[in-house]
């Protein structure tokens, strides 16, 4: 399998001091507690090997005999995909990606799944089974299902975009679970909006790395796995809001098609939010641009009721 670098993690942590509120989607909060939440690993959401989830729930530690206490309330969830251009990347590596939420009062939710060449669409049954399962399984870990929010990173925002719009088209796949769980918004962290225009880019700029290609396997399958599976394509007046941070420099996932895609969701009446960071590479933001774009993401879902 391909080992993509640029994939990675490399990142700086933000606090949300500044952002504390009583809406729906926040806890009244400047610091963080570590006690308030536990974590389950490696919770099976399907038979192959790769298909597990963390889940991270929130309560306090108490102390001997039963030492965990969960909360007796349903909490606002996030579920987080990794990225690693759908040929490797790991859940192992997302926790920067989700402090914030927990800070504020979330369950999390962080979803492994199976990724190498030519294995396209798996990664988008997996994910899709994973919410399945969880809408199944989420009173045993206090998730509200009326407040769910998926995110990613690159390849994992290709995947929370797909999966959170599938999931708003009924009939649209064989494990869709719109009617159990309410998505309220999607977070896009430089996410595949258009698989076919990624491969148009690599075979422009640069074939040898071209993870798109080396995803679909059999460059027949490229068409039709694009119009199935890219984002930009299934766009519906159902479509749950979105919001996007993209770097204008990212040499990976480019830049041009956030555009057109936020172009499209406007279009269609979706509301939706572009975060564009001028310097930004993949993955490359500053301290103070961390700040910014964590400070928009939670305006962004306090917004939506």
């Amino acid at each position: 399998m391909q080992k993509i670098s640029f994939f990675l993690l490399a990142f700086i942590l933000f606090s949300c001091k500044n952002n504390q509120n009583n809406s729906e989607f926040s806890k009244d909060s400047s610091i963080f507690w570590g006690h308030r939440y536990s974590e389950a690993t490696n919770v099976k959401y399907g038979e192959a090997a790769e298909q597990k989830i963390d889940i991270y729930s929130q309560g306090q530690w108490i102390g001997e005999p039963n030492y965990w206490k969960s909360d007796s309330v349903n909490h606002p969830t996030l579920v987080y995909i990794h990225g690693g251009g759908w040929l490797g990347g790991t859940k192992d590596q997302i926790t920067p990606f989700i402090i914030s939420y927990l800070q504020k009062g979330w369950n999390v939710v962080n979803v492994e799944y199976r990724t190498g060449e030519g294995t396209a669409p798996l990664a988008v049954d997996d994910c899709m089974e994973a919410l399945q399962w969880l809408a199944r399984n989420a009173a045993s870990y206090n998730i509200d299902r009326e407040h769910i929010v998926i995110s990613g990173e690159s390849a994992g925002g290709h995947l929370a975009l797909i999966t959170g719009m599938l999931n708003s088209i009924p009939g649209s796949h064989r494990f869709y679970c719109g009617d159990s769980l309410k998505f309220k918004a999607i977070v896009n962290w430089f996410g595949i909006t258009d698989i076919a225009g990624v491969d148009n880019f690599y075979k422009k700029h640069n074939q040898e790395s071209n993870y798109a290609s080396i995803w679909v396997g059999n460059p027949k399958r490229m068409d039709s796995i694009s119009k199935v599976f890219s984002p930009v394509n299934r766009i519906t007046a159902s479509t749950p809001p979105i919001i996007s941070i993209h770097g204008k420099l990212d040499s990976v996932v480019p830049y041009e098609l956030a555009e057109v895609f936020h172009i499209s969701l406007s279009k269609a009446g979706i509301k939706n939010e572009l975060v564009t960071i001028d310097d930004g590479k993949h993955l490359g933001f500053t301290d103070k641009e961390y700040q910014h774009i964590y400070m928009r993401i939670f305006d962004f879902l306090n917004q939506q009721k």
